[in-house]
């Protein structure tokens, strides 16, 4: 059964570590990002989540429920955010 998140993410999320952190902007400016699979909104302010797993580079997040949902298909292993940018 095809899943409507599943967009090829494998390309750059298939078997990547993953970390459980607090929303912080990638970079100055920004102000949210959304889940690489449901798109729902990461941010401090306004968002639909606060926190959630992100790589390692602090560029992707993935929601708990998408984790959840995606994370046999998608081997991620799960460490401790040490709160730096990598």
């Amino acid at each position: 059964m095809s899943d409507w998140r599943l967009r090829g993410q494998e390309r750059y999320l298939k078997g990547v570590a993953l970390f459980w952190a607090a929303y912080s902007p990638y970079r100055e400016g920004w102000d949210h990002n959304h889940c690489s699979f449901c798109w729902r909104k990461f941010a401090v302010h306004g968002g639909d989540f606060t926190e959630g797993y992100i790589t390692e580079d602090r560029y992707y997040w993935i929601c708990k429920d998408c984790f959840l949902d995606f994370q046999g298909k998608f081997d991620w292993a799960v460490g401790e955010d040490t709160g730096r940018p990598a």
